[in-house]
């Protein structure tokens, strides 16, 4: 970056932490914050001009429960996204997070594994989760999401809105429109359950985020020492029906944008519509 300024606004954040951390105490159903311009305004703005297309991305997911876009490689990118990432890695950030939650000796990823940047196309989806617990080489516990989003424009009626979900799955609790330079902060256990709908976008449109996640050797008391890969659940109404609603949505948003609109015809006669 040509400039002197973090891409982090430390200054407001470190001003506003006491607002900020009884935010995140009172999260529900998962403790967590929503901090609008997470990122100064010109870093954000470069971030969203150089995110790359999902073709360039290394890691594809195309499984029942998420289809998505990942790449973990930063350095390979434009440098905005190593002078953001290094920020949210660095002794500042994590001494904020750790006043901001309450929980102890925090440490970044330094390999951002499953995070670095995310983008959904158009048929994409994330069904609910709770994330896995140990991180596969430090093997110490995973116990924040930090996601920023770099989204000019949303529509609800697009998807992919993050949802928070009580720990029985009997009701969504809360509901976050993932736009630009807007960021959550967010527990992770057992029983964090969050996750977003099928995107149906319009071209040229895809769901764009970064994701760091922090860990720390001390579990919390809603998470077990046995290691788990992510937890998937069922919204209440995909309980039905839920083996070929999922894989409706998989054929959906594999096929050429062209025959997308067949399949949701099908979905909307048998009632598997998200």
């Amino acid at each position: 970056m040509e400039t002197t300024l973090s891409a982090v606004d430390f200054e407001r954040l470190e001003r506003e932490t006491e607002q900020l951390r009884a935010a995140f105490a009172a999260g529900d159903p998962i403790r967590h914050v929503t901090i609008e311009h997470m990122l100064r305004d010109e870093p954000a703005r470069r971030a969203i001009a150089a995110f790359p297309t999902p073709e360039r991305m290394a890691i594809a997911f195309a499984g029942l429960a998420e289809v998505k876009n990942a790449e973990e490689r930063i350095e390979r990118l434009d440098p905005i996204f190593q002078a953001i990432f290094s920020d949210l890695r660095s002794p500042r950030f994590l001494q904020w997070l750790e006043a901001l939650t309450g929980i102890r000796e925090l440490r970044a990823d330094p390999e951002l594994h499953g995070g670095g940047l995310h983008q959904g196309p158009d048929g994409s989806f994330l069904d609910i989760h709770a994330d896995f617990n140990l991180h596969p080489r430090l093997r110490i516990y995973r116990r924040l999401n930090v996601l920023i989003y770099l989204n000019p424009e949303w529509q609800e009626r697009w998807g992919g809105c993050l949802e928070l979900w009580a720990q029985d799955m009997s009701e969504r609790r809360a509901f976050i429109v993932p736009i630009a330079n807007r960021c959550v902060i967010m527990e992770t256990h057992d029983h964090a359950y969050h996750g977003y709908k099928q995107l149906h976008l319009p071209p040229g449109v895809t769901r764009k985020s970064l994701a760091s996640y922090y860990y720390s050797p001390h579990r919390s008391e809603s998470q077990t020492e046995q290691e788990h890969n992510t937890l998937f659940q069922l919204r209440p109404e995909e309980r039905a029906g839920s083996r070929t609603r999922q894989f409706l949505r998989r054929i959906e948003a594999l096929a050429p944008r062209s025959t997308r609109p067949l399949v949701r015809i099908v979905r909307r006669i048998f009632g598997l519509s998200d």
